[in-house]
C-alpha cells in the first residue's frame, strides 16, 4: 500500500534509540543541589542528601534469639542430658547483670540481654523442667540461638549512601538507629501544562458539545505525586492563563 504524504504516523528518518535519548537527558540534567531536613514519617520515597554510617551496632546487645533456658557453654552436656538449677530470669527489656555461676541456668526471653557468662540458649520447647530445674539434651553447640551485637550491622558501616531512594525498609532502618530526622533532596518542581480551547476542568456540570473534560491532566498530576515529586498545575484555555486554577466556565 503506497504511503500518503500527509499521514501524520509516516516518518523516513533514522530512529533515535532509548539509549542515546537518556544520555541526552543525562548530560542536559544536573542533580537538584538543595537540601531539607524532613521527620521519618516523610521521608519514605525521598533521595538521601548525605550517607548514613551506623552510629551503634545492630543489635546493640548480645541478646537471646529465642525463648529458653542461658547456660554457659562449658556446661553443655555431652553424650546425655543434665538437670540445671534455674537461677533467676531475664525479660527483654530488662537488664541482666549478675553473673551466671557455673553450672546454672537463668530463664530468658527472646530480645533479652545475656546474662554476663552465658553464652548458649537452650529453646524452651526442648527442655523440660522438673522439680525446680531444668532438663537439657546434649547435643547444643556453643553459641546457639544468641545474636551477638553487630550482627546484623557493625558500628561505622555505612549502610545508606547519599543519593538513595528511601524505601519502607530504609526508613525503618533508620529509626532502629535512633535518627528522627533524615537530610533528603528538595523534590524536583514539576509543571503540569494543559492546554486546548476545548479542555475544560473536570465539573460535575455538562460540558458544551464541542468541550472535553481535562481528564488526563488529573491523572498526570496525582502520577507526578505518586512518584514524590512535587507537580503544580498550569492551566491554558481560550484567551486566558490561569496558575492552579480552572478555567471560569462562567
Amino acid at each position: 500500500m503506497a504511503q500518503l504524504s500527509d499521514d501524520c504516523f509516516a516518518f523516513g528518518g533514522p530512529m533515535m534509540s532509548v539509549d542515546e535519548a537518556v544520555a541526552i537527558i543525562a548530560t542536559r540534567v544536573s542533580a537538584v543541589p538543595d537540601v531539607e531536613t524532613v521527620p521519618l514519617a516523610a521521608a519514605d520515597g525521598r533521595i538521601l542528601a548525605d550517607g548514613i554510617a551506623a552510629p551503634l551496632p545492630l543489635p546493640p546487645f548480645t541478646n537471646s534469639a529465642v525463648d529458653g533456658y542461658a547456660v554457659r557453654s562449658r556446661d553443655l552436656p555431652q553424650g546425655k542430658e543434665r538437670a540445671f538449677p534455674v537461677a533467676g530470669r531475664v525479660q527483654a527489656g530488662a537488664s541482666a547483670q549478675t553473673p551466671i555461676a557455673p553450672g546454672q541456668a537463668i530463664r530468658i526471653f527472646t530480645g533479652a540481654p545475656m546474662p554476663p557468662g552465658a553464652d548458649t540458649v537452650f529453646m524452651q520447647e526442648d527442655v523440660r523442667l522438673d522439680q525446680g530445674r531444668v532438663v537439657v539434651p546434649a547435643g547444643l553447640k556453643p553459641g546457639a540461638n544468641v545474636r551477638p551485637a553487630g550482627e546484623d550491622v557493625a558500628a561505622g558501616h555505612c549502610v545508606l549512601a547519599a543519593g538513595w531512594r528511601l524505601r519502607p525498609q530504609d526508613v525503618a532502618l533508620a529509626a532502629a538507629f535512633g535518627l528522627t530526622h533524615l537530610d533528603v533532596r528538595r523534590r524536583i518542581r514539576v509543571a503540569v501544562f494543559s492546554t486546548g480551547n476545548e479542555l475544560v476542568s473536570p465539573s460535575p456540570d455538562v460540558p458544551s458539545p464541542w468541550e472535553l473534560s481535562a481528564a488526563r491532566r488529573s491523572s498526570d498530576y496525582r502520577e507526578i505525586r505518586w512518584r514524590v515529586l512535587s507537580p503544580s498545575s498550569m492551566w491554558c484555555g481560550p484567551r486566558c492563563w490561569r496558575w492552579q486554577v480552572p478555567r471560569n466556565r462562567n
